[in-house]
């Protein structure tokens, strides 16, 4: 039998064909990886190229600046505050804590000094360890060169290819960078650019932020919270979520360790501390003089741009800029206001309980709402006016500003337009009358809520303005001591006028001095009239006030609208001696490197707007009301012990309420009312302005005295009245009788001699006045006192 022929198995039939089939696939996977090796270079030459945006030059990188905030300080060096479009510090290497350095490497980039910008060992180890083992402290895969060139370049948004493409540049980029700088050069770089949340920059601004110090000042703690805060700025904020960030803090404080940056117990002395932060917020409303800032601004840009053109940049180039604010008296005067305005809110609110203030002028609620944000987005929107108003009348959570503070609440935009009608505000300001500096600015009750500043605002002054008329009155020859009638008089060359005092008394006699201290409108008007509109006028310019004065009686009374600022550099010419001062607040700029860039060395103009003896009569005239006048609640209620004088000032219906005071040092006025003049108190015992005003001053000052380092402006004199001239001081301010007809004067009519009296005394006056005319060109008391002392 022939013997079988063996068939091939299955398993030998298919070896042949699994092998042709490796094979091919091995053949297709090295094509297939030629080709992704073949798109990834060309993809990576078409970045280089710049067909996804250029790379940055290595000109470009070598000029990098980041835009830096420029501070603004104080007199006394205190920092009130920045303009910024990032809120960014730029430090050099030397201004870094060493520990700062450390804790960065060890968490984001432990083989820092010894790659070139792009680490593949770290890539590997980072993707395995944080793929397979979850070990999320190793940090992402880029290294710090890397994370800077993300953070001066930001990705541009294309799609799925974001990704690539940005990871691609920043390689590029960072091998760049690496070439350039120096790796201290590239650690300080980042830090001055890394962001840390709350709209902050840079290692700078986080220490200052959140532990109140430079970053060389760091400890490894502060310096490990900090850095623990770049893997999520928010969940790991200190301040936020405190827990959270010292966890981290200590596994950044680990990584040191195991990096031998800290010792075993270095480590365990500082992941054992407690976190204690020392938070400095600082924006464009917060820190001090907010609304003396925007003047600074305004004024800065100004003098740069005449200057420099646009090679300087206010926002971004970091610079330095000093004015004379003294940072003491801004807080006082934030202090005085805050506390007086509180006080006056509860007040107004417990007044006007049940009512609104605007109930016979309803326009006024009506435009309120009208010009509301709410109202206009709706408006524009297209809406119609009454489906806006029942709309707004939907209750809503908000934080509203309150003069306790900002509160968080349930209320509608109706209600919320209500409250903020109903809020009180004010202005206050203090100079130094010698310099003109301006020491302290509080422009509004919370610039958060309206930067509208009420120093430079104008409103009705009051009888603020009644002391110009009496100068004006002394400096044409008026005596302190002359009697004139309280007598109500109708003035028909001037529409028939017809001036009343405000208790309603219209009988007896005052003297000069006696009626500006008592703030008789009836004398002022007497005074004006007699005297002159327009010397009266000519005067206030004199005096530095530049805003228009109507020619009209009543501006005796306070019916000029002026501004604060306007009011209190007229006021400095009384301590002054005759001098007027033009308000100064910018002393110098300086750039970033510390360099000089405008520095204020304009002279004061040396000219008298009245004379020594002029100025001798008011001031003692205006320390009566203080003494025994209007302003009496400063020594009697507040017990100041300072040389005062000064002037209340209140508006007709109550609508503002006004204090000027002042020391031989120091001018501070303030002015309190509603930003509606028809918005007012109804009763004068609540709207004048030693119930409104006053206060601010006189907790202002209260502050001042107790301030031992402040004595130059509490403790200080005016000059001795000179004894010819005390003697024209020394009479009554009021007399029920005609003094004239005294019995001495009586005892005179037998000898015939009161009418010659009279005639004798307008004489001396007429002739004082035109000598002193003459004499305008005489040495003031403060050029009398330096030659005095050139003699010494």
């Amino acid at each position: 039998m022939p013997a079988k022929k063996k068939t091939p198995s299955k398993r030998t039939n298919r070896k042949p064909k699994q092998s042709s089939r490796k094979k091919k696939i091995i053949i297709w996977g090295l094509k297939l990886a030629a080709m992704a090796f073949a798109v990834g270079a060309i993809f990576v030459l078409f970045v280089y190229l710049g067909l996804f945006g250029r790379l940055p030059s290595e000109e470009q990188l070598a000029k990098i600046q980041n835009n830096t905030a420029s501070e603004i300080f104080s007199s006394d060096h205190e920092l009130m505050g920045r303009f910024f479009v990032e809120q960014r510090l730029t430090v050099d290497n030397n201004q870094v804590s060493s520990f700062v350095k450390d804790a960065l490497i060890a968490t984001e980039d432990s083989r820092f000094f010894e790659h070139n910008g792009l680490d593949f060992i770290s890539l590997g180890r980072v993707l395995f360890r944080s793929v397979f083992l979850g070990d999320r402290a190793q940090g992402g895969g880029s290294t710090i060169s890397q994370q800077l060139a993300k953070n001066l370049y930001p990705r541009m948004r294309l799609g799925f290819l974001t990704l690539p493409v940005g990871k691609t540049k920043e390689i590029f980029t960072a091998a760049r960078l690496e070439d350039i700088y120096s790796k201290d050069d590239i650690l300080t770089l980042y830090l001055n650019t890394v962001p840390f949340g709350e709209d902050i920059y840079g290692i700078e601004m986080a220490s200052r932020r959140f532990f109140g110090k430079h970053s060389k000042e760091l400890n490894p703690a502060e310096a490990a919270t900090l850095v623990g805060m770049l893997a999520a700025n928010t969940a790991y904020n200190p301040r936020l979520h405190p827990e959270r960030s010292v966890k981290r803090r200590n596994i950044v404080l680990r990584r040191m360790k195991e990096q031998e940056f800290l010792s075993e117990t270095e480590y365990q002395k500082w992941r054992q501390s407690k976190l204690v932060l020392d938070y400095h917020r600082i924006d464009h409303n917060s820190g001090i003089a907010p609304y003396f800032r925007e003047k600074i601004r305004v004024q800065a840009q100004k003098i740069l741009e005449e200057k420099y053109g646009d090679e300087y940049d206010i926002y971004s180039d970091g610079l330095r800029i000093f004015t004379t604010i003294d940072a003491s008296l801004q807080k006082y005067a934030e202090q005085a206001v805050d506390q007086q305005m509180q006080r006056l809110q509860g007040e107004f609110d417990r007044h006007w309980k049940g009512r609104d203030p605007w109930e016979k002028n309803p326009n006024i609620y009506l435009n309120a709402l009208r010009y509301s944000k709410r109202y206009k987005l709706l408006d524009d929107a297209g809406w119609k006016e009454e489906k806006i108003f029942k709309h707004m009348e939907v209750p809503v959570s908000m934080t509203i500003y309150t003069a306790s503070g900002e509160k968080k609440v349930t209320m509608s935009p109706v209600d919320s337009v209500k409250h903020y009608l109903k809020l009180l505000n004010t202005g206050f300001l203090a100079m130094n009358p010698k310099n003109g500096h301006v020491l302290a600015w509080v422009g509004g009750v919370d610039h958060k809520t309206s930067q509208y500043d009420h120093v430079t605002s104008r409103r009705m002054v009051g009888s603020t303005f009644k002391p110009i008329v009496y100068t004006t009155a002394l400096a044409d020859g008026m005596e302190p001591c002359e009697w004139i009638s309280n007598e109500q008089q109708v003035y028909e060359d001037y529409d028939d006028w017809k001036p009343s005092n405000s208790d309603g008394n219209h009988e007896g006699y005052y003297t000069l001095k006696g009626g500006l201290a008592k703030s008789v409108n009836t004398i002022s008007a007497k005074v004006i009239t007699r005297v002159g509109i327009g010397k009266t006028i000519d005067m206030a310019h004199d005096m530095g006030i530049e805003g228009d004065i109507p020619k009209v009686p009543s501006i005796a009374l306070g019916t000029a609208e002026l501004s604060l600022l306007e009011m209190v550099s007229a006021y400095t010419t009384f301590p002054n001696y005759g001098r007027p001062v033009e308000p100064i607040m910018l002393l110098r700029i300086e750039d970033r490197y510390g360099n000089p860039l405008y520095v204020n060395e304009d002279e004061q103009e040396s000219r008298q707007a009245y004379d020594d003896q002029v100025a001798y009569y008011i001031i003692e005239m205006m320390k009566g009301v203080v003494e025994r006048g209007t302003g009496h609640n400063l020594r009697d209620l507040y017990h100041l012990k300072s040389e005062l004088a000064g002037k209340t000032g209140t508006t007709q219906d109550n609508s503002d309420g006004w204090f000027i005071g002042y020391t031989p040092t120091l001018v501070a006025g303030a002015w309190v009312g509603n930003d509606q003049p028809s918005i007012h108190f109804r009763s004068t015992a609540l709207g004048s302005g030693g119930h409104m005003a006053l206060p601010i001053f006189a907790r202002f000052m209260q502050r001042v005295e107790r301030d031992g380092s402040m004595k130059k402006y509490s403790s200080s004199s005016f000059y001795s009245i000179p004894y010819d001239l005390q003697s024209r001081l020394t009479c009554d301010d009021y007399s029920l009788d005609d003094p004239d007809k005294d019995i001495f004067n009586r005892l005179f009519d037998s000898f015939g001699r009161p009418d010659s009296t009279k005639i004798k005394r307008k004489e001396e006056r007429k002739s004082k006045r035109e000598e002193r005319k003459e004499k305008r060109d005489h040495k003031s008391v403060l050029d009398r006192m330096k030659d005095l002392f050139k003699k010494n």
